[in-house]
């Protein structure tokens, strides 16, 4: 992670990533936390669009909550 945020940083003041939800991203989900990454404020994504409110959506690989860091 030290070096992907290093070589981001030569590109973008900002990171984003997306990080699925169910339990099998958990070490994932902590790790972002602990390095700094926040929630970017876009609700839940599902195969790649932002789900509505109310709308149905699977807990699988495909619903992802978005992060993002400022490296600068």
């Amino acid at each position: 992670m030290d070096t992907a945020e290093r070589i981001a940083a030569e590109y973008a003041a900002v990171v984003y990533l997306g990080v699925g939800l169910h339990s099998g991203y958990g070490s994932a989900q902590r790790m972002y936390v602990k390095r700094g990454y926040i929630p970017d404020g876009s609700g839940l994504w599902y195969r790649d669009r932002q789900c509505q409110p109310h709308a149905p959506c699977r807990n699988d690989d495909d619903l992802v909550l978005y992060f993002s860091k400022k490296l600068k």
